[in-house]
């Protein structure tokens, strides 16, 4: 195999609550549902998966924490997580150590503010502690500052696949030894203007319509080397390809997901029967769904490996990518064993629950406009 480097530790806030143990706890309550909700200022709340309960407290000093907007803190605490285990100072040279993070809306409610004083009163009044967060990539740059990531810093914002796309280039990264370890995942938050737009798209769930709740929150793997003394998983293999598409919508064939898929398994020398779970993306879209089943039909054959679909009940977005390859990495570890059945349609096809800890699963994703991206990552 080739290889993108170990998974040494990992970090987590989502609906779940906050940190791997919360996520854990949920993956294996079959019965566990979100109670998504956020209020626009004068219409029913949306389906967004909030981080509810989420604090700073304990994590970031509070003149810190005042000064960062709401992605930044969320990505924080995740990063936290993710490198307390590996000590301080942490075990690399600063200059070796980078962040390469997605996103789907950050800088979304900063730009709302900064754009309604200049329309609303005058360019001056502006608040100057706003602009700087009103770009995509104002988490990754906080991250570098309070973590001292003194190495190669990128946002990619490649909506729904942005978070495996992040965890590929970080692998890449370390392959051409660009860096010793690299901190990667995926980043969003709830934004009330955001959801609208896709409510208004209709893509979003509702009583009488299927669709997707959209994911706050941040997820975060460390990528290094060398394994360390108890990796969680490895990275060998990623492909990426796209079908042409309308930004606003998933693409009618199959044929990126299925040739990023078989990148990845050649990259990572193993044939389809290898892999024993698939981490999908089917949101409750039912259009993607299709597209999903499609694709591993046509990648795997008479082959039926496990489903598990945890963007059903997380939340789509960059950072639901970057959780899904975290909930991989666990299942690969044997920490957790999910007890979320696939979707309906994907059992139907004969896909099976996950029974058993699995040596290889295949986390892929497909975006708006075509991109698809899909990684590999076995048991260390």
């Amino acid at each position: 195999m080739s290889g993108g480097g170990f998974v040494r530790t990992v970090g987590v806030v989502c609906h779940a609550g906050t940190g791997v143990e919360a996520l854990k706890r949920a993956l294996c309550d079959p019965a566990w549902m979100p109670e998504p909700g956020l209020a626009p200022p004068d219409a029913p709340p949306l389906p967004v998966a909030t981080c509810r309960d989420f604090s700073t407290a304990g994590v970031l000093p509070p003149l810190v924490a005042r000064r960062l907007d709401r992605p930044s803190r969320l990505l924080a605490v995740a990063a936290r997580e993710a490198l307390q285990p590996l000590g301080e100072p942490l075990p690399w040279d600063e200059a070796r150590v980078g962040a390469v993070l997605a996103t789907w809306n950050a800088g979304t409610s900063a730009l709302v503010e900064v754009l309604r004083a200049v329309f609303l009163a005058s360019p001056g009044e502006a608040p100057p502690a706003q602009f700087p967060s009103t770009v995509a990539n104002a988490p990754a740059s906080q991250l570098g500052i309070l973590a001292r990531l003194r190495g190669p810093n990128l946002t990619f914002a490649e909506k729904q696949a942005g978070g495996v796309r992040a965890v590929i280039e970080a692998a890449r990264l370390l392959e051409r030894g660009r860096a010793d370890a690299v901190v990667t995942g995926g980043v969003d938050e709830g934004d009330w203007l955001n959801a609208e737009g896709y409510s208004r798209l209709g893509a979003l769930r509702g009583p009488q319509r299927p669709g997707m709740i959209l994911a706050e929150g941040a997820a975060v793997l460390t990528l290094a080397r060398e394994p360390g003394a108890a990796p969680l998983g490895r990275v060998v293999g990623w492909g990426s390809a796209s079908s042409p598409a309308p930004p606003h919508r998933y693409p009618d064939q199959p044929s990126g997901l299925v040739a990023a898929s078989c990148q990845a398994l050649e990259r990572a020398a193993l044939s389809v029967g290898d892999i024993d779970l698939v981490v999908c993306q089917t949101n409750g879209s039912p259009v993607l769904a299709a597209l999903e089943l499609a694709a591993w039909r046509c990648v795997f054959s008479d082959h039926r490996p496990a489903v598990l679909a945890p963007a059903e009940r997380l939340g789509e977005g960059a950072v639901s990518a970057a959780l899904r390859a975290v909930v991989a990495t666990l299942a690969l570890d044997g920490e957790v064993l999910p007890a979320w059945r696939p979707p309906a349609e994907f059992a139907a096809a004969g896909f099976s629950p996950l029974s058993a800890r699995p040596r290889h699963a295949l986390v892929a994703a497909v975006a708006g406009g075509g991109a698809a991206e899909a990684l590999v990552l076995s048991r260390a």
